[in-house]
Order: structure tokens, then C-alpha cells, then sequence
């Protein structure tokens, strides 16, 4: 390539009128010696060092710092309140759950205390049915001796006995 750009380069040299500057520029080469880029290097090295020394440090500064803290809790606070009502209604739903099984067991518990009344009905339903019989039988007995020429009534009296048990733990 520079075979040809320098035959051109020569051609328009030979021109009448040719251009002063595009000759200066033809002549020139078009890239720099090796040593020069060196340098070059050395110097766009400490550049770029510096340059992202001085992004670390705004990036890090305290008070972007408090920025991002605070842009971060205004992004997790909606959530965090949400949830937050969420395990209040919950806690509200087992307390009450808590409480209705304390009265059940409470209910159960008294339940087995009043075994004593129970049986004390029960003592008492069998005092009232064997009073039961005892009031027909001398009803019967005297209305017998009331009309004896008339034919027998047999009275048949029903007797059902209640048995109610309950379990003492």
C-alpha cells in the first residue's frame, strides 16, 4: 500500500500547481516511530488511573452514600409495611383461635367437675320413678277396693330408666 500512495504522491509532485500541503502530508509517514507510543502509553496509563481513582472516590463518597441508603429504604419500606400488616392480622387470627381453644378446654374441664351433679340427678330420677310406681300401685290398690264387681283394670305402667354415666379421670 505505501508502494502505491507514494507513486502518487511522486505523480502529484510532478503536477504543475500541484497542492503544498497534500505533498507535505503524502511525504510524512503515517504512523509514529515505536518510542513515541511508549510514551504515549505511559502517559494515557497514569491518566486513566487517576481518572478512575477520582470516579472511586465519588462513587464512594459519604454523602452519596447516605443517598443510596436512603434511596434504598424508600424502595424497601412499602414492602416491609405491607408485610408488617400482614403478620399483625395473622397474629390477631391465632390469638383469637388461642382463646377459643382455652374456653373449649376450659368448658371440657368443668364438664368433668360436675360429675358430682350428674350423678346426683341421676340418684334423683331413680328416687322419682321408684315414687312414680309407688303412687300407681296404691292407686290401683285403692281403686280396686273401690269396685270390685266391676272387671279388672290392669294399669301397666312404663318404667324406663335413664342411665347417665360420665367418666372420672
Amino acid at each position: 500500500m505505501e508502494n502505491g500512495f507514494n507513486y502518487v504522491a511522486q505523480l502529484y509532485a510532478n503536477m504543475q500547481g500541484g497542492d503544498s500541503l497534500y505533498n507535505r502530508m503524502s511525504a510524512n509517514q503515517l504512523f509514529r516511530d515505536t518510542s513515541t507510543d511508549q510514551e504515549l502509553e505511559i502517559r494515557t496509563k497514569k491518566v486513566s488511573e487517576k481518572f478512575s481513582e477520582c470516579l472511586h472516590v465519588v462513587a464512594n463518597e459519604p454523602s452519596l452514600a447516605f443517598f443510596r441508603i436512603q434511596e434504598h429504604v424508600r424502595k424497601s419500606l412499602p414492602q416491609l409495611v405491607e408485610q408488617k400488616h400482614e403478620i399483625q392480622e395473622i397474629q390477631q387470627k391465632v390469638q383469637g383461635c388461642c382463646f377459643d381453644a382455652e374456653y373449649a378446654t376450659n368448658a371440657v374441664k368443668n364438664l368433668q367437675k360436675s360429675s358430682v351433679h350428674f350423678q346426683n340427678i341421676q340418684d334423683l330420677l331413680k328416687n322419682a320413678m321408684f315414687m312414680k310406681q309407688q303412687i300407681d300401685y296404691e292407686e290401683t290398690k285403692s281403686y280396686q277396693g273401690m269396685a270390685p264387681s266391676h272387671t279388672e283394670v290392669s294399669s301397666t305402667t312404663t318404667v324406663t330408666s335413664v342411665n347417665v354415666s360420665v367418666d372420672n379421670e
